[in-house]
């Protein structure tokens, strides 16, 4: 007799001690051979408790029995009953009291626990994901797994019938392969042919896919929202009738009812950047070693310009004024006419980037000196979305005052961090590839290493024009303010301290972005 059926038949006999008990349940729970040695060696002890009752209990509890348990092995069956009986003769009338319980158990717990428990949904990619109990999630999912996301993004294959996207902060609940809840958060769900019917319930009612793609957020104060981005859905509130939705309808849940409301589909991250498989081209700007009138610049990848800054101002302002920063000195611009330039024209086009610096954010900062911490292309009223552009949100009509914004013009996205508190911070903006990339679905903030939630957004496709620009990079300087205005009405320059600047020529990691905002060093 090995050590693991000394153990069984120990604990069956009653003579375990309790740290002996405990190891048992704990390999119960994990080995699956371990089970099935406890279901043949409890099987016998039934058999041998049995045996002293009488005909008619003996001939139902067999039946009973039988009922419940796989049939064994008939050889390994008939050794166990001859090697237990040698080592349990003397306690028969014990083990005849004690059969039932032990039944009982083996067929509430170690019998169902050999079946295989089934696998409904994979975590399949997590981006800068923060679970709520502080842990990591389990790769697979079954029937009443619950993922809480504090924040970040997460996407999961849902066996065979589609992907989803759960954006936090979240809570999604899985009752079967073919339903889920979410009780809060951001979901978008592209299902396959074998997935239409595919029901996502909330606490307002739920949403049955009738094909393709579509999204769902429940707010903190419970309001649900139904945007379909392809295909076709139906939606119930709870009480109420069923709506069909087509591609770009949206829904609200109201008490009781719904109601109609516009399409929101770039609300929603509909994929996740892509990992870059080679080293980045990179530009980035220390503010040391300069002079009062120029900013020297490293770069490695792009060719073709000089990559130092010229530090300029505009009446009434003066240039950028050093100031000490995170890592060595920095450079404070006063939001009426310093800014920096370079001859490095930026990322154009659809490429991805990413844009990394440390920002200082005055406590009495004004909304007309928000625009332009960071910017290039080339602006154009009639060329929408042929700008770059980073600033402190001063519009009150796309966002929350004083947040991070990322505008391609006529288009923006709005993070959700106060930064006004005169303190430093660091500031990640990715933009991942896309064959129609967009300010509100392919950008990532970050905020001193976290990613961001997005309190507002609006679509704009993102091409930004710089074949035609007629300036570089501007630090400092509303990519809107042509010099002709001193104040235009939107606000022409930043005012707050920078520090190393870098400008990348791919979509960084959510790992990346900590590494340089922890190291100041080029991930590699």
């Amino acid at each position: 007799m090995n050590d693991e059926d000394r153990l069984i038949a120990d604990v069956l006999a009653g003579s375990a001690s309790e740290p002996e008990k405990q190891r048992l349940i704990e390999g119960l729970k994990h080995d699956e051979d371990l089970r099935r040695k406890w279901a043949s060696h409890a099987s016998i002890e039934g058999w041998l408790g049995i045996a002293m009752e009488s005909p008619a209990s003996r001939e139902e509890q067999i039946s009973s029995t039988m009922d419940r348990l796989q049939k064994t092995d008939h050889e390994a069956f008939v050794a166990g009953v001859r090697e237990r009986m040698e080592q349990l003769r003397w306690k028969r009338r014990v083990l005849a009291l004690a059969a039932v319980s032990t039944m009982a158990f083996l067929t509430i717990f170690s019998w169902n626990r050999l079946k295989p428990v089934p696998v409904i949904a994979t975590i399949e990619r997590q981006e800068s994901a923060v679970w709520k109990d502080g842990s990591s999630a389990p790769g697979e999912l079954s029937a009443g797994s619950r993922l809480q996301l504090s924040g970040g993004l997460v996407e999961l294959q849902i066996a065979d019938k589609g992907r989803m996207i759960l954006e936090g902060p979240a809570d999604l609940q899985f009752v079967s392969a073919g339903h889920s809840i979410l009780w809060q958060g951001r979901v978008v769900m592209r299902v396959t042919e074998s997935g239409h019917g595919y029901r996502l319930q909330t606490p307002g009612g739920s949403v049955v896919d009738l094909g393709t793609e579509f999204g769902v957020s429940v707010g903190a104060s419970g309001a649900v929202e139904t945007h379909v981005l392809e295909g076709q859905v139906e939606a119930t509130s709870a009480g109420g009738s069923k709506v069909i939705l087509n591609k770009d309808d949206g829904l609200r849940f109201t008490n009781g009812g719904s109601e109609r409301i516009a399409s929101g589909t770039g609300s929603f991250y509909t994929v996740l950047p892509p990992r870059h498989l080679t080293s980045p081209s990179w530009v980035h700007w220390s503010f040391e070693g300069g002079s009062d009138m120029d900013v020297p610049g490293h770069s490695e990848g792009f060719e073709g310009a000089s990559f130092s800054l010229k530090l300029a101002g505009l009446a009434p302002g003066s240039k950028p004024a050093p100031e000490p920063g995170v890592f060595g000195g920095g450079l404070s611009f006063d939001g009426k006419g310093s800014y920096a330039e370079s001859e490095f024209k930026g990322i154009g086009g659809k490429a991805p980037r990413t844009v990394s610096f440390w920002v200082k954010v005055p406590v009495d900062f004004s909304p007309s000196e928000g625009y332009g911490i960071l910017s290039w292309g080339r602006f154009e009223a009639l060329n929408p979305g042929g700008t770059w552009q980073i600033s402190i949100n001063p519009e009150a009509v796309d966002g929350p005052i004083g947040r991070l914004r990322v505008g391609a013009h006529r288009g923006q996205v709005i993070g959700s961090t106060d930064l006004r508190d005169g303190k430093w911070h660091h500031i990640a903006v990715v933009m991942y590839p896309g064959s129609n990339p967009d300010v509100g679905k392919h950008v990532l903030l970050y905020v001193d290493g976290a990613l961001d939630e997005v309190s507002q957004r609006a679509l704009r496709e993102i091409d930004t024009e710089i074949g035609n620009a007629d300036h570089g990079v501007w630090l400092g300087r509303n990519v809107s303010h042509d010099g002709r205005n001193d104040r235009p009405q939107s606000g022409g320059f930043f005012r707050g301290s920078l520090d190393e600047v870098f400008i990348f020529g791919a979509a960084l990691s959510s790992e990346e972005v900590r590494q340089l905002m922890e190291t100041n060093q080029v991930p590699r």
